[in-house]
């Protein structure tokens, strides 16, 4: 890779962290509504929020140690988790990548795209488009929602670009490719696959089942999969024993519509909506098994609460 690029790649990331550290001249009050408050802010701008639902958890601690591993520490105002520290590291991996560069040390260089592409796939990359999506939500001022979008395809990118640069450095075996790997917390929604640019993984129902497939031949690593999952299920890796077509990866029972004995969705999915929407409430639980025409045909005023 050229030193210019890695050189680009860092001063973006540095851009990209200053305008979300500092408000813009005259829109203060518009930076405090997206991002500080008084009050909830309509993007919270710190990873432990939209990965472990509230503010400095074990992610912040994480996050710290790879700052601490490379010299580095957060600015006194923010925890480190803050998007526009983490950018900033992103940007000094970026820069020390182009020092290694310079001076013809490959073996340092590969080491900071090493490094890169671990901080995007296990932190930036893995909360940023929720961060992005919410601020896009919340009427931002173009400004704002223009620093979002840049942002967010800035980071998409780039986990594409630093792992096809990782591959053709370090080629394993003639055999590798990147490989999806699905957690237990996975509940075959489907946004991976509706969000895979490459189509390599697939959502199809098999006798009574909805299962996962992934095509490890079509996958080019861009971990789009693993930025959309709302559960945070999913991985993306390079494996030297990269399986082949059609390799399943989840399934889950389908569900039958209680209402029209349609299949509408998978098992795994309705339980997670019941735990979060019904709680202990049977009658909204029990509501939920209906496919989306049953439940705009059925009446709702049974699952009103009597005096």
């Amino acid at each position: 890779m050229d030193v210019s690029i890695a050189k680009a790649r860092s001063e973006t990331y540095s851009a990209l962290a200053l305008d979300f550290a500092r408000p813009q001249e005259g829109l203060e009050a518009e930076y405090a509504r997206l991002f500080v408050g008084p009050g909830r802010p309509v993007a919270n701008p710190y990873e432990a929020v939209y990965v472990e639902g509230r503010v400095m958890g074990d992610c912040t601690l994480a996050v710290r140690q790879c700052y601490a591993e490379e010299g580095l520490a957060a600015e006194d105002h923010f925890l480190p988790d803050h998007v526009a520290v983490e950018l900033e590291f992103m940007a000094q991996l970026a820069e020390r990548e182009v020092e290694a560069r310079e001076q013809g040390d490959e073996a340092g260089a590969l080491a900071c795209l090493r490094q890169e592409e671990a901080f995007l796939r296990e932190h930036l990359g893995r909360w940023l488009p929720s961060f992005c999506q919410q601020v896009l939500a919340g009427d931002a001022h173009p400004f704002y929602a223009n620093l979002a979008l840049r942002t967010w395809k800035r980071v998409a990118q780039d986990i594409a670009q630093v792992r096809a640069w990782l591959r053709e450095a370090e080629p394993t075996s003639e055999e590798s490719g990147w490989m999806v790997a699905v957690g237990s917390d996975c509940t075959m929604c489907g946004l991976c696959a509706r969000h895979c640019p490459q189509k390599a993984l697939s959502l199809t129902q098999e006798k009574g089942d909805v299962c996962l497939f992934f095509d490890s031949a079509l996958c080019d690593g861009c971990a789009a999969c693993q930025q959309w999952c709302p559960e945070r299920a999913v991985t993306v890796e390079l494996s030297a024993g990269a399986e082949g077509r059609g390799v399943l990866l989840m399934t889950s029972p389908q569900i039958i519509c209680s209402g029209c004995g349609q299949a509408y969705l998978s098992a795994a999915l309705l339980a997670q909506i019941q735990q979060r929407a019904a709680g202990d409430d049977e009658r909204l639980a029990s509501r939920l098994t209906l496919c989306p025409a049953c439940k705009a045909s059925s009446p709702i005023t049974s699952l009103l609460k009597e005096d």
